[in-house]
């Protein structure tokens, strides 16, 4: 018999009884946990529930609770910080960094993860599971995670073979209350707390039948940087040398790393006590990049990617109950539009010019829509059947799947995919004439075939080059490649054609030749000749006699429109069409569902189990997924149970593995001759579903104070899906041959199969045991034993599952003093990890040896690992904690496995609860709150004059602090191109920098009633910020300098009128977003009993104007720039021969010379430096010391320059005297005996300076030459950022006197004389032998020095001193004398004479010292600024702007401020918590205003007399008594705004950097829009007050005039801008607000101007928080 105990108890039996299903249909009906518990029966089993750990307790499948206790002791942010940590649950990360769940060894796509029973909704592919989701999804609004271990699609559906996490989010409260969380990150050498999260949630309380809740938080993704180093490929000694430059890279991040945001509103509507209404609206916003290099070689660029997502996800459901029944029905629908961006970059960081290359661009937008109904309904006292059904329609698009049956093509813009990059014209070898720039953009709609004999498609060139359809038979293949025209026909004659002679015998062959008269294969000359004959019959108007086969290929290169065609088209004309265009796939997967259930009660200790589910897909046909389970209460005691369940499961493909085609990553040269191949996706529509058959069973129990399971399971897989290498390449380089294959390798194309069977067998246990008051522990273990039955060619055991995982946990916790401590930790034992394939990388080298990785027997390798964090809380009270933890203590780190280094935490979570009886504000708190009231509208029709205020007169004021801060995308510097420039006011916008700032302000002012119908309110304020809040993002100084008067405004009272005049604040709208500031007029209003209107005239310009706003604009103008490089130098090498010096001086020639003409002194001095040297080279009126003279003057100003703009690059740089020519040196050794013997430096006279390889093979005589090595060095080498040297007088040389380079010449001998000693040594020669570089052995006569003629092995004596530095004296007999006049001797050989190398290769006359700084300062110009070859902003602001240019400058869009306007406001309060307004502002008068578009070279001049026509409609919802809903829209129908509304046309030749304006096209009237809810109100008068509120704004540029009204925000956040806000404050003493503010996914309406055309663009994420004290 069933005992009733109420209507509550059977919905609950329902519910507890048969959760174990946790269909999605009903996970959702979770109780948030504000319901308490309850009991009910059924025959003589009575169940006590208690939320979901009671629920679990009496399913039969092994089901885990994370509660929202346990997410707060560990201050889990996301599901990835907490879920790792429970018994059976393991993290894998793919090649990508992408972390996925493992359940029991299960495969990460085997995995389900829910959100309140809806799948979440990611990438179109299912292959590496819901990848990343768990980094997504964050834990702070979470009520509990369920998760339920082994196969589960008969209750779940297709994937859910190795388990399901089910993520419960909190609902609605029945309480008010507000939550706010925060917490800083840093690593061990991050200095501060550069990453944040922050959490707020607000609930309204019970409304009546209503409740709401909102939530917002922002998460940082912290970067997971690589702890190894770059692979070296360069060796010590040639490292930044040469061509190996040291360069500054972004360190590799393992992962994706960046901000996520996510705004949430849930509802709940109980119509009655048996039907309840829920909704719940997520948005959610992530911008991540991540860097990747991973060796040093310069031919390995860097690759940049880039993900921008945004996922919308909307539920509404019903539930319902009567008496024997209960039900629920829910609409659910999700979209999530991702952009991907790959750049690649071989510059390294560079803040001052592009250096990307596009390498693909790929967009996932994947929505899924599905309706879900169940019920539950008792079948006498034995059953309770559940049943239900579900259809669900899922669509998806993207480049990655473009092999779907579905495509379209679409072509891009690169440039609105990165504004950095990479701009040259064509190589200089090649160009000819054409001298446009192109960018770097690898982005191609390739024409795949798939008639190999696979099947598999690959790349057609032959299609895109010469339009050769294999299917055709009519189709031309052509036996001529370019190749061979380049080679042999390039600008030359035809092939002459020979026929046979009249005399020739049959056998006559033709002995062909190519133009240059070599020898032609008989091949070639045939398919030369039916090229040639198919071209002049298909371009019949093709000149006769032409030479039609060399013009097919040059003018088709050359996309000349009248190029000769071949099967219809020109040579490259199609695949020039397939340039900048990508195809992109779609698909639908429609699916529908039935189930059936029953809850059995066999016995008073038995429950039975049983499910059958029937699936259906248009894609895959029917599936039939069962189940049975049992739990029982072992010897009748509920508290040990035993529990089995054996079932079937499935998992479909995703339409990645069905549909892909594109490049994962692509081939990289990693040294000269070879390449790291790329990886290329190919789909198989022919996959199956893989299917499973699972059995576990367990025993669980529980004491009071002890809980204990242990378990076995089963899990086999058929149809397993795999990876697979096809052993075929994607070339994309058909033209390269073996030999230079490397420089453009081809890609493995790998593909998807269903190879066979895998098991899974494994066991279970846990024990979680309290220790007396305080502790309590838990000990987790899982044996895995997951085996490859199939796949010979990758190892037995299943890669990243670990066959033991310990988890273990210990905390510790008073509850009287607040204090909580937590460490914990897991260990993974014996885990192959799938990231460390051991035997090969697939390099080309491999491939053509025939030693792919991929074709052998894959090895990995084995890993034992373990990770420990750690936490402790402190409770101030009951709604206040502060924390501070370390995560991975011991610093465990693993490249492949993507593990985050040390990261400490540092945190505070607040609550503030307003339950309790609340005052009425109708009797100023004197009575309770009435019912009524709890719903009025908050002061909707207030009027102007407060009849309630006292006579007199009362200070007021306020002084406020403010943070803010702005995240960029801190774009690259450089604001000038030859022929452009960015304006300095639009300099901000374009380069997008980070921004933070801090501000005060303090406002005073006095509040009077001077009469019974008269007020006086005035109010000044101080801060460091120049007219009103909004007008600025950052704000200008951190003082109180400024001073503004805020209101001056004197009210009278006229029974129902209101008449004001002065400086007055008049919000329009309910939000007052649109304007919300202060204007200069009069204003009459009035008010009757349930309206109201608002009537007045003024002049807005104070507050009003937008000159902060992030959109720009073109306009043409003449203008001067700074000098380029090749300017200053008046060297350009960007020339077809950079070595010939006619054509590098060239352009600086006619420039200098332009110069002189003009008299330009500025420029004469200042530019063209080359051509002033020269010019005073060739003066063959002056000698060679005059010319020294001159020359060094020059170069002087030079010095001044560069050491001015690149002081620190040119200090690196640096010079080494040379000892004089004819120097050497007599240096002594010593036997053992103490036989001395005297020996010059054998080799030249000349001492060398430069003893860069002189060593010593003795280790000791090594030591010491490198001491005298570094000795010399500091002695003789002076950095060329100093211009002391730069003199042709011995001044320099004088101050370092005689003595002191004698002194550094002897360090430089003694160095050589070591080293050639330990030589003969070394050798086993002898000193004084002449015929073998012994040195000769000399005698001393005075000064003058001798030869002898005796030897003596070298190796009996050892180093002793220099003697003397020496020059011949005469040649033969050969005589030696003692060296002096050193600097007289220097100088001469160094200052004084011309250097004949500079003069030989240049034609300058410099000396040495001057040579070698000339040289220094034109390669510290060339390589600084990552060689950037723009105009250069840092040598402008040395010699100025001093080029003269006509082109387009970048301007900041400038909405003028509204001078007088007109304005009506009507509101109209329909109920007591219901309003509506209408209201209207018109500008009135003022002055004309001009606004200027460039069109080609001119500008069009557009002119308004009226900016503003403005019409808005608004609407205010007192929701309950702490909740409102306000809504505002509008428009500006004037001619002004439809203009700011427009956009600049372009004419933009594809892959250009070439965007001529062609002037602006007019928009629609713009609108604007907010929408915005409030919970709470924070009263300054009554401390522990708070609110929350969320909003959604539209603002089209050209509707808003700026003064908005938010309190938050700035005006460039609204002009043109779309965004999301969450915000809060808090009274924590009376006249005191702490706030918070955070803006983000900020996206412009339109677009604005760049460069580089037009952009759509976002604004970073913002930031503000406030403290305010109101006196």
């Amino acid at each position: 018999m069933v005992r009733k105990k109420s209507q509550r108890s059977l919905r609950l039996l329902s519910y507890a009884i048969s959760a174990w299903l946790a269909l999605p249909a009903y996970t959702a009906w979770a109780d948030d946990g504000t319901q308490g518990g309850g009991s009910v029966s059924t025959a003589d089993i009575h169940v006590e529930v208690d939320a979901a750990q009671e629920e679990a307790k009496m399913e039969s499948q092994q089901k885990t609770i994370i509660t929202k206790e346990d997410i707060e002791k560990k201050q889990a942010k996301s599901v990835e910080d907490i879920i790792f940590s429970e018994t059976g649950v393991s993290r894998t990360v793919d090649a990508m960094g992408r972390v996925g769940v493992s359940i029991r060894g299960a495969e990460p796509r085997h995995t389900l993860i829910l959100v309140d029973g809806q799948p979440v909704l990611g990438d179109l592919a299912k292959y590496s599971g819901a990848a990343d989701e768990v980094m997504r999804l964050g834990t702070e609004n979470v009520e509990r995670i369920e998760i339920i271990q082994g196969a589960a699609s008969s209750k779940y559906g297709s994937d859910a073979i190795g388990g399901v996490v089910n993520i419960i989010t909190k609902k609605a409260t029945k309480e008010p209350g507000l939550q706010f969380n925060w917490e800083g990150l840093k690593t061990e050498n991050d200095e501060g707390l550069p990453f944040s999260n922050f959490f707020l949630r607000a609930d309204s309380g019970q409304m009546g039948k209503f409740r709401v809740g909102l939530s917002g938080s922002k998460r940082a993704i912290m970067p997971v940087y690589a702890s190894k180093h770059m692979t070296s490929t360069i060796p010590d000694s040639l490292k930044n040398t040469g061509w190996n430059k040291t360069k500054e890279w972004y360190p590799t991040a393992l992962r994706y790393y960046g901000d996520t945001a996510t705004v949430g509103l849930v509802g709940t509507y109980e119509s009655d006590n048996r039907n309840t209404f829920e909704f719940r609206l997520d948005h959610y916003a992530e911008d991540l990049i991540r860097d990747v290099k991973r060796t040093d070689s310069e031919l390995e660029p860097q690759q940049h990617f880039k993900r921008v997502a945004t996922r919308n996800a909307y539920n509404i459901g019903w539930n319902g109950y009567n008496n024997t029944s209960d039900w629920k029905v829910e609409l659910n629908s999700t979209n999530i539009k991702e952009d991907s961006v790959s750049l690649i970059n071989y510059v390294g960081k560079s803040q001052y010019q592009g250096n990307n290359e596009l390498r693909y661009v790929d967009n996932v937008d994947h929505k899924q829509t599905d309706f879900k109904a169940s019920m539950n309904t008792q079948l006498g006292d034995k059953h309770l059947l559940s049943f239900g059904l579900g259809i669900s329609n899922e669509s998806g698009e993207g480049s990655r799947i473009k092999g779907s049956p579905n495509t379209s093509t679409r072509s891009i813009n690169a440039w609105d995919y990165d504004k950095s990059l990479l701009v040259e014209k064509q190589d200089r070898l090649i160009r000819g004439s054409d001298n446009k720039h192109y960018i770097w953009s690898h982005i191609h709609d390739y024409k795949f075939s798939g008639h190999e004999e696979n099947g598999l498609p690959h790349w057609d060139f032959e299609y895109e080059y010469y339009h050769y359809d294999s299917n055709n038979p009519n189709s031309f293949k052509p036996g001529i490649d370019y190749e061979k025209y380049d080679k042999y026909l390039k600008d030359r004659t035809q092939v002459e054609e020979q026929k046979k002679p009249w005399w020739a015998d049959d056998d006559w062959v033709p002995t062909p030749k190519w133009p240059d008269d070599s020898p032609m294969d008989l091949t070639d000359y045939k398919a030369y000749l039916a090229l040639r004959n198919r071209l002049r019959e298909e371009n019949p108007d093709f000149p006769k006699g032409g030479n039609i086969v060399e013009q097919y290929f040059k003018r088709g290169k050359d996309q000349d429109p009248n190029a000769p065609k071949l099967n219809g088209k020109a040579y490259l004309e199609e695949y020039w069409s397939r340039d900048q265009r990508i195809t992109v796939g779609s698909g639908t997967i429609n699916k529908q569902n039935f189930f059936v259930g029953d809850t059995w009660q066999l016995s008073k200790d038995t429950i039975l189990f049983p499910i059958l589910r029937v699936d259906h897909s248009n894609l895959f046909g029917t599936n039939i997924s069962g189940s049975i389970g049992m739990t029982h209460n072992v010897g009748g005691n509920s508290h040990l149970r035993f529990k089995t369940n054996v079932g079937t499961s499935y998992a479909e493909p995703g339409m990645g593995e069905l549909w892909y085609n594109w490049e994962m990553y692509g081939s990289n040269p990693v040294g000269i001759g070879d390449a790291r191949l790329g990886w290329w996706w190919e789909g198989n529509p022919d996959l199956r579903p893989e299917k499973s058959v699972n059995l576990d069973m367990s025993i669980e129990g529980e004491t009071k104070n002890t809980y204990a399971r242990v378990g076995i399971f089963h899990n086999r897989i058929r149809d397993y899906m795999t990876v697979y290498y096809t052993g075929k390449l994607m070339d994309f380089a058909p033209q390269l041959g073996n030999d230079d294959k490397w420089m453009r390798a081809p890609d493995l194309i790998y593909s998807f199969k269903n190879i066979g069977r895998a098991e899974i067998t494994g066991a279970q246990t846990e024990v979680r045991q309290k220790i007396g008051p305080h502790f309590s522990t838990r000990l987790g273990y899982t044996y895995l034993h997951a085996i490859n039955k199939s796949d010979p060619l990758m190892p037995e055991r299943l890669l990243d599952r670990p066959t033991h995982k310990i988890d273990i946990g210990i905390s510790y916790e008073d509850k009287k003093t607040g204090w909580f401590a937590q460490l914990w930790g897991d260990y993974y034992i014996r885990m192959l990890d799938s990231n460390t394939l051991a035997n090969g990388k697939n390099y080309w080298s491999d491939y053509n040896e025939g030693k792919l990785a991929v074709t052998q027997k894959q090895e990995y390798q084995e890993k034992t690992f373990g990770i420990w964090n750690f936490m402790v809380q402190k409770k101030l009270s009951e709604d206040a904690m502060v924390y501070v933890g370390v995560n991975n203590i011991f610093n465990h780190r693993d490249d492949d496995r993507a593990t985050q280094e040390r990261v400490y935490r540092i945190g505070a979570n607040f609550k503030f609860d307003t339950s309790g009886p609340k005052k009425s504000l109708l009797t100023n708190g004197t009575t309770e709150m009435g019912e009524q009231e709890a719903a009025l509208l908050n002061n909707f029709l207030a009027r102007p004059f407060d009849e309630s205020k006292a006579m007199g007169i009362s200070l007021i004021g306020d002084y406020q602090w403010r943070w803010t801060a702005h995240g960029g995308t801190n774009r690259p510097h450089s604001t000038y191109s030859a022929t452009s420039s960015i304006n300095e006011s639009a300099v901000r916008n374009m380069r997008d920098e980070n921004e933070h700032g801090f501000e005060q302000r303090l406002r005073v002012g006095a509040d009077a009633r001077v009469a019974d119908n008269t007020n006086i309110r005035i109010l000044g304020s101080l801060s460091g910020t120049q007219g009103v809040d909004p007008a600025h993002s950052q704000p200008d100084s951190k003082g109180l300098g400024k001073a503004r008067l805020e209101q001056a405004d004197v009210t009278q009272r006229m029974k129902k009128w209101d008449l004001s005049l002065g400086r007055l604040t008049e919000p329009m709208g309910v939000t007052g977003y649109w304007f919300g500031r202060e204007y200069d007029g009069i204003r009459g209003v009035y008010t009757g009993k349930s309206s109201q209107v608002r009537i007045g005239f003024g002049t807005f310009k104070h507050s009003t104007g937008v000159s902060d706003t992030a959109y720009t604009h073109v306009t043409h103008q003449t203008f001067y720039r700074p000098p380029t490089i090749a300017e200053l130098l008046g060297i350009n090498k960007d020339v077809p021969n950079r070595y010939d010096l006619d054509q590098t001086t060239e352009e600086g020639n006619a420039a200098y010379a332009a110069a002189k003409a003009a008299g330009n002194e500025a420029q004469m001095k200042n530019l063209s430096f080359y051509q002033q040297l020269r010019e005073v080279s060739d003066d063959s009126s002056l000698t060679d010391a005059e010319k020294l003279n001159k020359s060094t003057e020059i170069l002087k100003r030079l010095h001044g320059i560069v050491s001015t703009a690149y002081g620190d690059a040119l200090r690196e740089k640096t010079f080494t005297l040379t000892a004089s020519k004819g120097i050497s040196a007599i240096y002594e050794v010593e036997d053992n005996n103490g036989n001395k013997k005297y020996v010059k430096l054998f080799g030249d006279d000349d001492l060398n300076s430069e003893p860069t390889y002189v060593s010593a093979h003795d280790p000791a005589e090594k030591e010491k030459i490198e001491a005298l090595k570094a000795e010399v060095k500091k002695d003789l080498t002076f950095s060329l950022g100093d211009a002391a040297a730069l003199t042709t007088d011995d001044s320099y040389l004088a101050k370092k006197g005689e003595e002191y380079l004698e002194s550094a010449y002897k360090k430089l001998a003694e160095a050589w004389g070591r080293y050639q000693l330990d030589q003969l040594k070394h050798d086993g020669m002898e000193l004084g032998n002449d015929d073998f570089w012994g040195g000769k052995t000399w005698t001393q006569s005075g000064d003058t020095w001798t030869r002898q003629s005796d030897t003596a092995m070298a190796k009996d004596y050892h180093f002793k001193r220099v003697v003397a530095l020496v020059s011949e004296k005469s040649s033969w007999p050969a005589v030696y004398k003692n060296k002096t006049g050193l600097v007289q001797s220097a100088y001469e050989s160094t200052f004084s004479g011309v250097d004949q190398n500079l003069n030989g290769s240049q034609r300058l006359s410099l000396n040495s010292v001057g040579a070698a700084y000339w040289e220094a300062m034109e390669k510290v110009l060339e390589e600084s600024e990552a060689e950037n070859k723009l105009p250069r902003a840092a040598l402008g602001a040395v010699v100025g702007n001093l080029i003269k240019s006509q082109g387009i400058v970048l301007e900041k869009d400038n909405i003028p401020p509204i001078d007088k306007a007109a304005f009506i406001q009507y509101r109209k309060q329909l109920r007591p918590d219901l309003g509506v307004t209408a209201w209207y502002l018109r500008s009135i008068g003022g002055r004309n205003y001009t606004m200027q578009i460039a069109n080609g070279t001119d500008n069009d001049s557009h002119n308004f007399s009226n900016l503003a026509n403005v019409l808005g409609l608004g609407a205010q919802w007192q929701v309950g008594r702490k909740t409102t809903a306000s809504f505002d829209y509008g428009y500006n129908f004037t001619r002004f705004g439809k203009y700011m509304n427009g956009e600049t046309m372009f004419d933009h030749p594809v892959r250009t950097d070439i965007f001529t304006p062609k002037g602006r096209s007019m928009g629609s009237a713009p609108k604007f829009w907010t929408v915005r809810l409030d919970i709470g109100r924070a009263d300054t008068d009554i401390a522990g007050t708070w609110n929350a509120f969320v909003d959604y704004k539209h603002f089209e540029h050209g509707s808003f005039f700026g003064g908005n009204g938010t309190g938050f925000l700035p005006d460039r956040y609204l002009d043109g801008v779309q965004s999301f806000t969450i915000g809060g404050g808090y009274v924590p003493a009376q006249n005191w607000l702490v706030e918070l503010f955070y803006t983000f996914d900020a996206k412009g309406t339109n677009r604005r101007d760049t460069l580089h055309g037009s952009e759509k663009f976002k604004l970073g994420n913002y930031t503000r928080a406030q403290v305010t004290y109101r006196f």
